[in-house]
């Protein structure tokens, strides 16, 4: 019988990829590493739709061409990091971010000297809207350049590209020395209000605020209501000394009941004043809203206790029109120092949700402000981590393809093995088939040589008697009956020649009749057998049964002076039953000899593997009873 072969086959489905390739384990773990770190990290945020989109270079036939553009942080300054935020324009993806660039810092402007913070020259940067935050190590330096040497294809355009950056930083002791510095794009494109070198270090950038969402009800300060735009509304922080401030920043309020208000309330005009002096004047032209990101200011040097934010020119909101703000900062060496300051206003809007106080409490409408400096280093953590995952999976996927790989190949062993266990176990069935019949040839040759060749060796010697008595008559009856019986045996062994490996029991029965009708001449006679039952069994079941059955009407016909016989043969469920019974002179049992044939039917059953039971007794006759199994 072939063994079944899907089974074996599915045990690989069970089988751990780690088992055939241990790389597979050493890339999850990672990977689980990483995610447990990500995990700790901020969301990246939703992307700012800018009014103001970065830098943008000039067109470039090809992508290995060089573009650069530099800026000039006023003074040498030890630096912190260098942050880069790509640019976004109208869709949520990184625009025209270069696929290779590099950052340089150097106190020359033409950078005969120089010292490398990043070198991405080598591979290809995945595009993402995270920023790139790169540790400067305290390097002191004046100027930075950023050098694309691979461009971005321009979108919809095969032959042209560009390189635009959202936001250039630098960082020095948690400021931002680079806001609104002098920038140097010799190849650039200035299509205002979108594109512009101004626009790389403006503050404002598409990632929006540093915040850790909360779910306080606080918007920030709010003034009263004004029916008309050019009313004039002030607020004012107090410090109460005069105190060195670096820079001064105004965040946007962004209330939860006006999800789609960015910039609530920020003034279209405004001026910023430092102890009655101007620090920022846009009373003469409109700002444009700033939407979910700070208006920074630079104000190195100053060294001032007030600080009065004015609007001139109204926010509309419904039909009417306000001034509001979500918080005002003020640093001090990187510390925002304004909490610490007293609020007044020109008038106030006082709800659970609008305060003086709520101006200075460290929040934005939608949660704790947190340090920006901080905050950008970890979404470039986050990107780096991102990035790493992403390749991660590329050699994992690998990876597990070579797992696959093995799995085919040693499915394919495994299989060609079963084929060849089955082609061995089909020969050795065979073999054995081939013994089988072999023995079978020899036993049915031994059958010959005992039956047919026993009655001829008898009738040789009583015609050799007959000839030399001259009295025929009794040894040609004896002749006659003994040529009968070899007739008889020769039908029987070409009978067991002819059915083939598995004869049906009907066949047995049938041979049964016609050796019965030779042997039991002169008795009278009767067979039952099983009907319409087409069990088989095996041909040496047959030849042990049918010999059995012909020692018995052997036995019969020659020393049971028998006038009836009944035979009984029936068979279920792989169980035969034979039952051959006499009303002749019977026999004692218990005096059986070698020489009464009883020995060998008994051992017939044995070979059968089933049990013979005798029961016999002087002027009773004989019941002779084979229980076997068959298959």
């Amino acid at each position: 019988m072939v063994p079944p072969l899907k089974p074996a086959l599915l045990i690989f489905a069970s089988i751990p990829w780690t088992w055939l390739n241990p790389q597979l384990s050493s890339l999850d773990h990672r990977q689980h590493e990483l995610h447990a770190q990500l995990a700790k990290l901020p969301a990246l945020p939703a992307p700012q739709p800018q009014e103001h989109a970065g830098f943008h270079s000039g067109l470039a036939p090809q992508a290995d061409s060089i573009r650069w553009v530099q800026i000039d942080l006023g003074s040498e300054y030890p630096l912190d990091a260098v942050v880069v935020i790509p640019a976004m324009l109208g869709v949520a993806e990184a625009y025209g971010f270069p696929r290779r660039f590099r950052i340089d810092a150097s106190n020359d402007p033409l950078f005969a000297e120089s010292d490398t913070l990043l070198d991405q020259t080598s591979a290809d940067a995945l595009p993402s809207l995270a920023p790139w935050c790169v540790s400067a190590k305290g390097i002191k330096a004046r100027h930075i350049r950023f050098t694309a040497t691979k461009l971005a294809a321009q979108p919809h355009q095969t032959q042209r590209h560009i390189f635009c950056l959202g936001e250039l930083l630098v960082f020095s002791h948690g400021r931002n020395v680079a806001l609104h510095a002098q920038v140097l794009a010799p190849n650039s494109v200035e299509t205002l209000p979108t594109w512009s070198p101004r626009h790389l270090v403006d503050g404002a950038y598409a990632l929006g605020l540093p915040v850790h969402p909360d779910e306080i009800n606080g918007n920030g300060w709010h003034s009263g209501i004004s029916t008309t735009a050019d009313a004039i509304k002030w607020v004012q922080a107090d410090l109460g000394a005069p105190r060195d401030i670096q820079e001064i920043r105004l965040i946007p309020a962004h209330p939860r009941d006006y999800p789609e208000r960015f910039g609530f309330g920020f003034p279209r005009r405004f001026k910023v004043e430092a102890d009655g002096k101007v620090i920022f004047d846009s009373t003469t032209t409109d700002f444009s809203n700033p939407g979910d990101t700070p208006v920074a200011f630079p104000t190195p040097g100053l060294h001032v206790q007030t600080i009065r934010c004015t609007a001139t020119q109204l926010w509309e909101r419904s039909g009417d029109f306000v001034y509001a703000l979500a918080e005002l900062q003020a640093f001090d060496s990187g510390k925002n120092i304004a909490p610490e300051a007293v609020i007044t206003s020109s008038d106030d809007t006082i709800t659970p949700s609008w305060s003086r106080t709520g101006l200075i409490d460290g929040r934005s409408s939608s949660g704790i402000l947190l340090d920006e400096a901080s905050w950008l280093a970890d979404l470039s953590q986050r990107r780096q981590i991102t990035d790493e995952l992403a390749t991660l999976e590329v050699q994992r996927t690998t990876a597990q393809a070579m797992a696959q790989s093995r799995a085919a190949w040693l499915a394919s062993a495994v299989f060609c093995i079963a084929i060849g266990t089955v082609w061995l176990l089909v020969l050795r069935a065979r073999q054995s088939r081939r013994r089988e019949i072999e023995s079978l040839r020899h036993r049915i040759s031994r059958d010959l040589h005992d039956e047919i060749g026993s009655h001829l060796g008898s009738i040789r010697l009583m015609s050799e008697l007959a000839l030399r008595d001259g009295s025929a008559s009794d040894s040609l009856e004896e002749i006659h009956r003994l040529a009968g019986e070899a007739a008889e045996s020769m039908r029987g062994i070409i009978w067991l020649v002819r059915e083939g490996a598995a004869p049906p029991l009907t066949s047995l029965v049938e041979a049964m009749r016609q050796s019965a009708d030779a042997l039991l001449k002169g008795i009278t006679w009767h067979l039952e057998a099983t009907d319409g039952n087409s069990a088989t069994a095996s041909l040496e079941f047959h030849r042990q049964v049918f010999l059995l059955f012909r020692e018995a009407a052997h036995n019969i016909s020659r020393h049971a002076h028998a006038a009836q016989v009944r035979i009984e043969v029936h068979w279920k469920a792989k169980h035969f039953h034979l039952h051959i019974e006499d009303n002749g002179c019977g026999f004692d049992v218990a005096a059986i000899t070698a020489g009464n044939g009883l020995a060998n039917l008994q051992h017939r059953a044995t070979v059968l593997g089933g049990t013979l039971q005798i029961t016999s007794s002087p002027s009773n006759g004989t019941r002779i009873t084979l229980e076997a199994d068959f298959s």
